[in-house]
């Protein structure tokens, strides 16, 4: 068996130099069925192939074969189909997705085939753990926002993302998915690819053991950038459903009314909490928001207009 582990990355030299440490000292997986080969991918999305000599430098400490690639394309769902199609030209049978603000815990990747193992599902993703600065304000760490919905140990989901997820290649390609141009600046291609496994019969499973960190940056740990977050979920949200598979001409009114109702409930629930509250309990004043901005994302898609999430880069 062969897996190829798969990040892409743009301009985060900082982020890039923790991963590539992080890979070098995972613990080898083994293979019951046979023997296992590990190939390491990154896709540099800059066009001036700005990460390539600190990619090639780390080759001589990684313990499996390190490939460097530059996708000059900008956009996410670029850098991610060029890694898939390497991947296959390594005639890889699983591809692994790890972002380049991240870390895998050392059994990372062995806990994902593990659970593939014991599955047979199409996809296993692996919970994201929020590394904050020390200067976040107490009430976005008591609030949680930042952190992922815990599932059982090999729960069967609905959804998943390219952040920390195993996939089996052949299976995606046999079906003909690869990663939309659609969402290439948006984000939610991961989303979408993932709906579409699961339309086709695919099943996805959480392994619960397989863990990555993920470094969170001063701009991202303040109320502006949630906010931002929360519209471009309601943003993508809206998106996929008018370019689902299943399309219609009713699915735009619905997004409106969807976006309607969520902007007047989380207006409602904001305002009786800042009420009833104050600002004594700034996390459960702020958590009616999400619902609020999600609403005005939903708004804003239905009559076409994007959110660019990939404009700004956060981290180095």
């Amino acid at each position: 068996m062969r897996v190829a582990l798969c990040a892409a990355t743009f301009r985060r030299p900082e982020g890039l130099d923790r991963l590539l440490d992080a890979i070098a000292g995972l613990q080898a997986p083994r293979d019951e069925s046979g023997p296992l080969a590990i190939e390491i991918v990154i896709v540099d999305n800059s066009p001036e192939a700005a990460a390539r000599q600190q990619v090639c430098a780390a080759a001589a400490a990684m313990p499996w074969p390190l490939h460097y690639l530059c996708e000059p394309q900008r956009g996410i769902t670029y850098a991610r189909n060029a890694a898939l199609n390497k991947a296959l030209a390594l005639k890889c049978d699983f591809v692994a997705f790890i972002d380049d603000d991240e870390v895998p815990a050392p059994r990372w990747l062995a806990a994902l085939l593990a659970a593939q193992q014991r599955s047979g599902a199409t996809a296993v993703l692996g919970p994201v753990q929020p590394l904050l600065p020390q200067q976040t304000p107490s009430w976005l760490v008591a609030g949680r926002f930042f952190e992922s919905p815990p599932f059982a140990d090999g729960a069967e989901l609905q959804d998943a993302h390219t952040a920390n997820v195993l996939i089996d290649l052949k299976r995606l390609r046999s079906l003909g998915l690869a990663f939309d141009h659609r969402f290439a600046l948006t984000g939610g291609e991961d989303t979408m690819l993932f709906r579409d496994l699961l339309d086709a019969g695919g099943r996805i499973v959480f392994a619960a053991d397989a863990v990555v960190y993920e470094t969170v940056p001063p701009s991202r740990a303040r109320l502006g950038w949630l906010l931002r977050r929360w519209y471009r979920t309601g943003n993508v949200e809206a998106a996929l459903f008018l370019r689902g598979r299943r399309r219609g001409v009713w699915r735009r009114p619905v997004n409106v009314l969807r976006g309607l109702a969520r902007v007047a409930v989380g207006g409602a629930l904001f305002a009786c909490n800042l009420l009833v509250l104050g600002f004594g309990r700034k996390d459960r004043i702020v958590r009616p928001l999400y619902t609020l901005c999600r609403g005005c994302g939903i708004l804003s898609s239905s009559f076409g207009r994007d959110y660019v999430e990939y404009r700004e880069v956060h981290g180095t």
